[in-house]
């Protein structure tokens, strides 16, 4: 009777393993509870809040709408104040007080990423590279961590700063850190290969808005590109990288590749376009386990 009943067991336990799912399996081996849920995001980048009266109105816009369309949370790209680079500390502070006073107008979490108008002094040279809040200083102090990630029914969100200062021509140049470089690499070797993953910069990785600009054959200035791209896309060589949301330009466009979507967000502000940038607004994003889908909502006045 007992052979009988460890047979049965030892049947029982080969049949489970043999018809149980495989993403099940990689599930639990990773520690998750299951395949990924399902929700909806808005990507804002390039708000560039100031005290003009139209900014505040493109801002007021997107607030009512997007609070009507109640996504999960709000991620933005960077660029989210006019310019703390070139002013004072006080109104440079006063901006963003302002931003952080009118993203709690929005009834559902943000998530800040960093720009490189968020980098102030470093194109006043007035203000002195010893002062405690030059340069990403400040945005830390008010703000929070450059970088960082968070997950969300199953999918993880890199928010990553690609913005490295510098002592010539804007300031800045697309670059990931080595510091960061560290810490990507070991937040991936936590991050199961299954897991669905999202990217969010500032500076464009992947974008053809040059080649509109100044034809098919140039390439990006330093300041419009990211010059260790191609180390950071090693990186996630193993991994499901879904979906990498970018800015900078005040440019729409979706690439999809390698079955990954580079999208470059407009800028939520009208006040900045341009014959190459005729979109003001912002991108919901709607995932369906790991599947992804988009729709670009204009913010018009």
């Amino acid at each position: 009777m007992i052979k009988s009943l460890s047979r049965t067991r030892i049947f029982f336990l080969s049949f489970v393993l043999l018809t149980c799912p495989l993403y099940l399996l990689d599930a639990q081996k990773a520690g998750d509870s299951g395949q990924p849920g399902s929700f909806s995001f808005v990507y804002v980048t390039d708000i560039h809040l100031d005290y003009n009266t139209t900014t505040l109105q493109y801002f007021d816009q997107a607030v009512n709408t997007i609070n009507e369309l109640d996504p999960d949370f709000i991620i933005t790209g960077g660029d989210n104040i006019k310019d703390a680079t070139q002013p004072r500390r006080s109104y440079a502070d006063s901006l963003f007080n302002l931003y952080l006073s009118q993203i709690k107008r929005f009834r559902m979490p943000v998530y800040t990423g960093i720009g490189n108008h968020e980098c102030f002094g470093i194109n006043n040279p007035d203000i002195s590279d010893e002062d405690p809040l030059f340069g990403k200083k400040m945005y830390e102090s008010r703000i929070g961590k450059r970088y960082y990630t968070f997950t969300h029914k199953g999918w993880k969100f890199f928010m990553i700063d690609d913005i490295r200062i510098t002592d010539t021509g804007h300031k800045y140049i697309g670059h990931i850190d080595d510091e960061q470089m560290e810490w990507l690499k070991n937040e991936l070797s936590a991050t199961d290969f299954l897991t669905p993953v999202v990217v969010c910069s500032h500076i464009p990785f992947i974008s053809s808005m040059k080649k509109f600009e100044f034809g098919s054959l140039a390439g990006n200035p330093d300041n419009d590109g990211v010059s260790n791209s191609i180390e950071f896309f090693r990186l996630f060589e193993h991994h499901n990288l879904k979906l990498l949301l970018q800015g900078h330009f005040h440019f729409f466009e979706v690439l999809y590749t390698n079955n990954i979507y580079y999208v470059t967000g407009p800028s939520l502000n009208g006040r900045y376009g341009s014959m190459l940038t005729k979109t003001a607004g912002y991108i919901l994003f709607t995932t369906d386990g790991d599947r992804l889908s988009w729709q670009l909502i204009k913010n018009e006045l």
